[in-house]
């Protein structure tokens, strides 16, 4: 059965005339109708222009980005991150929160482009190797997209900060201040971002310091867990306790330290601290936080860039992981010296 403009008014309830003028880009119409009667259009199969009225004003590229957004620090900053780049780059983005381990995200993908998007950003840490790969399959061609989380075999082109280098720093800040004794808590193992963390710090410790870990906990990147690890840390025996801890994020970093300081146990005299993410909290924490500063705002213009080359260029993916540097901010949390007089 031909799609007709006449099909296309039944199922949109929009006139005739009104769904002309939105396909032709022409006369007075909201950009959330518009949106809606091309949604339609390529729903039922309607041979959409190709190029538009040469005197319509030209749009800024719309981009998504897909998260699954959870209320904290971490995710205000990161999005944060986004806007304030997208200002930069003179583009559009717009959120959208999906559910992890469903089709809610290649649903939304599918539907992103007839929705008049440019491309995609993807931020949902908890998908699987397999999950991306039928991302790949299933994202149209000239729709391109870029993944900000780390994966162990990458098959989407991604853009994300160089977790391994910055547990390094740690590692390395630690080593260099003169402490001996080391410990950590770990993210969720499933997460190849917490993995490269905990290896980093590792590494450093065991080959280049050639000193052991005496002392790990796993945790879930949340601040009860980081209280959690606190008490499980204030059971070892002062032999085994180690003087400098590597906390993998900072929400657990918290609820560490504000653990310690319920039960009077004073940090940096008692146990060094360093977290990751240079969340704001850590510089307004007491004492201050000592954290792996991972600029948003860089990633942000970063994966807005690669993806403004892509934009009707209908470039293949090739697994490319694009790092950004971190550095360490040292603050009071981690000063040998330091004393909370």
């Amino acid at each position: 059965m031909k799609v007709t403009l006449e099909t296309i008014s039944k199922e949109t309830g929009f006139s005739v005339s009104t769904i002309s003028r939105a396909l032709r880009a022409e006369g007075r119409i909201s950009e959330v109708n518009r949106k809606k009667i091309l949604a339609s259009a390529h729903r039922l199969g309607y041979p959409l222009p190709v190029s538009r009225n040469k005197n319509r004003e030209i749009r800024l590229p719309y981009f998504a980005l897909i998260t699954d957004y959870k209320i904290g620090e971490f995710y205000s900053s990161f999005c944060v991150g986004f806007v304030n780049a997208a200002r930069k780059k003179n583009v559009s983005i717009s959120l959208f929160s999906i559910i992890p381990n469903s089709n809610a995200l290649f649903e939304l993908i599918n539907d992103l482009q007839s929705l008049g998007f440019a491309g995609a950003i993807v931020f949902v840490p908890k998908l699987k190797q397999e999950q991306y790969e039928h991302l790949l399959i299933s994202t149209p061609t000239d729709f391109p997209i870029i993944s900000c989380s780390n994966i162990d075999n990458s098959v989407i082109d991604t853009v994300t900060f160089d977790a391994y280098q910055g547990a390094t720093l740690v590692a390395k800040h630690f080593h260099e201040s003169g402490f001996e004794k080391f410990g950590i808590i770990e993210g969720p193992k499933i997460m190849p971002e917490s993995r490269f963390r905990t290896n980093g710090f590792n590494d450093f410790i065991k080959h280049v310091a050639q000193k052991k870990i005496l002392w790990n906990f796993q945790g879930d990147y949340s601040i009860e867990s980081g209280s959690d690890a606190f008490y499980a840390y204030n059971k070892l025996n002062s032999k085994n306790k180690p003087e400098a801890i590597f906390v993998t994020n900072d929400a657990m970093a918290i609820g560490f330290m504000e653990a310690a300081r319920r039960e009077g146990v004073s940090i940096p005299e008692d146990v060094a601290i360093c977290g990751y993410d240079n969340l704001p909290a850590c510089d307004n924490h007491f004492p201050k936080i000592s954290s792996v500063d991972t600029d948003y705002e860089l990633l942000a213009e970063n994966t807005i860039d690669n993806l403004l080359s892509r934009v009707n260029k209908n470039k293949a993916h090739q697994g490319i992981v694009s790092l950004v540097p971190v550095q360490l901010v040292v603050r009071e949390s981690s000063q040998k010296n330091y004393r909370n007089d």
